[in-house]
């Protein structure tokens, strides 16, 4: 037990990107993303988190410096910063738990379990008389006073990073009910945890941090939140351990406890099976005192404690009137059976029928809160009415003095007639036009507009040259840049991506028609390549028909050069090159710092060198350049600098 842990003090796990492309970006799996939309979009609704963010890899740690660490690793020694290193014994654990729970629903699927980590696993396991590693003494050894958090946790007396240590041990009496205030809400209790090796791997949490199971108070205690990501029935889901407050400990002791307890019991009636006897659906792992028992009969205490999983819900192919589902505008695997009835005749009963208390709303659903629920007499949602005045103004805002002042600035405005008009003076439909006679100087919005034509050009050459490896599904998304060929009033983001309508994609091909990402169900053969795709594109309004509002990309085999690598450095020549791309200065600072993410300009002895980045991460950047230099071009775009 523990002094085998001990044993290993010098053996440890170093975090890597789960990634093996050169050049991908390490990010930490127990950071949730907060204010990087596209980030929480990959991994919340695409589900790109826990064992396919990161991965761990054996080293030796040689030594400690403060929050740094030396680490052997593959014959060569590096300096990584202390929260890479993961403890020997906890990497076994996420190994173990890969290997017992691979392929089982609700878990995350996971490429880089190879042989040589099945190898160490077998191998550390064979240390041990029981056959099998023992989560629950190692949490209760080495977790119980540890919170196992997020990037940063301050409680209050200073801020933690992925650990922190002396939980306050507080009586759960003493804590004072909580309140829906500040971006808190309401606990009502913390039901369940899961030590950070499980819920790494598990689809509802997928971070290594340690996960508790929260039952929330009224109002949301009535929601059903099954189909949320993080969803477990109603009033309750899993939380990272970084979303409770530091007040909440006592609350988290009881629960890691209550685990530990449970688990021990597991592992008892697993021991009194006798050997070879077959294991019940849910029963639980043998004891690690057990030395008779054989591995091959052995139940994991991750498989003791998971449930049946119930059957798929069953989803509706038609809508009850057997015409298609409407489908959904931004969620094309989505369709909607939505019948309004007699719905007119109904709003005049709207007052009456309005819920007025949380067992009128249908299951699954709750009061908005702020304001909380209408009284009696409330009119509020009755929108035939005339509105109050008291409805039309908000004296609580209003400034006399800086009313008066918009007034005078709007009248100032209003005179500079040698490049605005003033329109709404009869009609009262406000707003002011530009003079359309005046141009003013448009040198950099041209330079803008050359280069975006630079950039154009660079990105359909190479999309000619895509290599196939360059789209498995666990590299860096590759997608399609659409707004390539729209232009005009279609220079806008498609709502969906689809093969052109007369031609059919390859079967070892497919796009994400919400997303444009373009993947590979697998890999073609020799026979198959090179192949060319098209690609239509879909607003709001309907499908993009014209042929020159579609996108040809060809995939080819791997080859020793990249193309998109070679393509940076043309594409920064020509921006450097003042005399070629006047751009407005801070138009160029804001562009410098995109190609900046591709190019190091300062590398190469100061002549500056293309950066090995994969086609899906200089795709987004020479989008994000395109997009940018588009709107300085039209509307002659400008920074403050």
């Amino acid at each position: 037990g523990p002094a085998s842990m001990a044993a290993q003090s010098t053996q440890c796990w170093v975090w890597c990107p789960a990634s093996q492309t050169k050049g991908a970006q390490f990010k930490h799996p127990a950071e949730v993303p907060l204010d990087d939309e596209d980030a929480a979009r990959a991994c919340f609704v695409e589900c790109v988190k826990g064992p396919r963010v990161a991965r761990i890899s054996p080293a030796m740690l040689l030594q400690t410096k403060g929050n740094l660490c030396l680490i052997a690793e593959k014959g060569a020694t590096r300096e990584v910063p202390k929260y890479m290193v993961l403890p020997w014994y906890e990497g076994l654990l996420i190994l173990e738990t890969l290997e017992a729970n691979e392929g089982q629903p609700g878990f995350l699927a996971v490429g880089w379990f190879d042989s040589e980590l099945k190898a160490v696993l077998d191998k550390e396991r064979g240390k041990f008389s029981a056959g099998r590693l023992n989560g629950t003494l190692y949490a209760e050894k080495r977790l119980i006073n540890i919170a196992v958090t997020g990037a940063r946790f301050s409680d209050g007396e200073r801020e933690w990073q992925y650990r922190r240590e002396k939980l306050r041990s507080d009586d759960i009496a003493s804590l004072a009910d909580g309140e829906d205030a500040g971006g808190y809400f309401g606990v009502k209790e913390v039901i369940d945890y899961l030590p950070p090796w499980e819920a790494f791997l598990k689809e509802k949490c997928g971070f290594y941090q340690e996960f508790y199971q929260v039952q929330w108070s009224h109002p949301f205690s009535v929601v059903d939140y099954s189909s949320v990501e993080n969803g477990s029935g109603t009033g309750a889901t899993w939380e990272p351990d970084e979303c409770l407050p530091a007040d909440l400990d006592a609350l988290r002791l009881q629960a890691k406890k209550t685990w530990i307890r449970r688990r021990r019991e597991a592992e008892k009636e697993a021991a009194k099976r006798p050997q070879g006897s077959p294991s019940p659906g849910n029963a639980p792992s043998a004891s690690p005192s057990g030395g008779s028992v054989k591995r091959p009969n052995v139940v994991t205490p991750t498989q003791a404690t998971r449930s049946t999983p119930p059957p798929p819900a069953k989803v509706a192919r038609l809508r009850r009137d057997g015409e298609a589902l409407d489908r959904d505008m931004m969620h094309s695997r989505v369709g909607h059976d939505f019948e309004p009835g007699d719905a007119e005749k109904k709003l005049g009963h709207i007052r009456s029928g309005w819920p007025k208390s949380a067992a009128e709303y249908p299951r699954g659903y709750a009061v908005a809160s702020p304001p909380g629920f209408c009284w009696a007499e409330c009119d509020c949602m009755d929108d035939a009415r005339p509105q109050r005045t008291s409805e039309l103004r908000k004296g609580w805002l209003e400034d006399l003095p800086r009313a008066e002042a918009a007034k005078v600035a709007i009248a100032a405005f209003s005179e500079q007639k040698s490049f605005v008009f003033r329109r709404g003076t009869v009609s009262k439909r406000c707003y002011f036009e530009t003079a359309t006679e005046n141009t003013g100087d448009l040198t950099h919005a041209q330079a803008a507009s050359d280069l975006a034509h630079f950039v154009d050009r660079a990105l359909h050459a190479v999309l000619q040259k895509i290599p196939a490896a360059s789209l498995s599904s666990e590299g860096d998304p590759v997608i399609i840049p659409a707004r390539m060929v729209l232009s005009e009033d279609l220079d806008y983001e498609p709502l969906r991506f689809m093969a052109a309508s007369d031609v059919e994609l390859p079967p070892w091909a497919r796009v994400d028609s919400d997303t444009g990402r373009l993947a590979l169900n697998r890999l073609p053969t020799a026979n198959e390549l090179p192949a060319q795709l098209r690609i239509q594109f879909a607003h709001a309004e309907g499908r993009l028909e014209d042929t020159g509002a579609h996108l040809t990309v060809t995939v080819i085999p791997d080859m020793p050069t990249q193309a998109w690598v070679m393509a940076t450095k043309p594409l920064v020549d020509r921006f450097a090159d003042v005399s070629k791309s006047n751009l407005e200065r801070g138009v160029r600072a804001s562009l410098q710092e995109r190609f900046s993410e591709i190019y190091d300009f300062d590398g190469n002895g100061g002549k500056g060198i293309a950066l090995q980045r994969p086609l899906g991460v200089w795709l987004d950047v020479m989008g994000r350049i395109l997009r940018l230099l588009r709107s300085a071009a039209g509307a002659n775009l400008a920074f403050p600098h």
